[in-house]
């Protein structure tokens, strides 16, 4: 499930940056160093979409850190963000795939929203879907110590990262009207893994309580 939540990432960043005004969905750093180089040089065509990206992972993060204390609250917001990528898709649709202005605008907070709640609800399941630069430090960090276990993960995730940034680049520039469906179809496999393993994680619970049940001895003794 992780893959597929890194695909969708670089598969939305993709999109953002060069469908959405040249702002990143879900690296913030890089996106504050341009709203840096835009105040510098005073060019607002650099300012007003990286602030906009960075003002949505924001407060997508916010918003889904608070609503994951609530019980059961994961599962709601695995199914919001993907209304977020469906809304996208509408709005992109909308616009003739070409979106210009306030629409760039609002797409982008639609879509950093959305990657800045998947940076939050990956920590559920302890894997990094979006910040792949602590994590690729860390790796190399415990590697050279002699630990060489999280290589392979590490691996992994940046060939998803890089796979979805691909195909969403393909499809940007040979099917452009479809490109916001590719991050939506990504995290929707990955939605359909999610609930897959909680329906089997359930059926074995039920299963071992009907063993229990089932062994002899297990009921208790009637009253004399």
């Amino acid at each position: 499930m992780g893959v597929l939540l890194a695909a969708c990432a670089g598969a939305t960043d993709a999109l953002a940056f060069f469908g959405l005004g040249k702002a990143f969905a879900g690296i913030v750093t890089g996106n504050l160093v341009t709203a840096g180089y835009g105040v510098a040089t005073g060019n607002a065509a650099l300012i007003k979409p990286t602030v906009t990206a960075v003002a949505g992972s924001i407060a997508g993060e916010i918003t889904w850190a608070r609503l994951l204390r609530r019980p059961r609250a994961g599962d709601l917001l695995l199914i919001a963000e993907l209304a977020l990528f469906l809304l996208a898709l509408a709005g992109w649709l909308a616009a003739g795939s070409h979106p210009a202005g306030l629409g760039v605008l609002a797409l982008l907070a639609l879509v950093s929203v959305a990657l800045g709640g998947q940076s939050i609800w990956a920590l559920r399941i302890h894997q990094t879907t979006t910040y792949f630069t602590g994590m690729l430090t860390k790796t190399i960090s415990t590697a050279g110590n002699g630990d060489k276990t999280s290589i392979g993960a590490s691996i992994r995730q940046l060939g998803a990262l890089v796979a979805g940034a691909i195909i969403s680049g393909a499809v940007l520039h040979s099917l452009r009207p479809a490109a916001p469906a590719v991050p939506l179809l990504l995290l929707a496999a990955a939605a359909a893994v999610h609930f897959r393993i909680k329906h089997r994680a359930a059926d074995r619970v039920a299963d071992q309580q009907g063993a229990r049940h089932a062994m002899p001895g297990t009921e208790a003794a009637p009253q004399q």
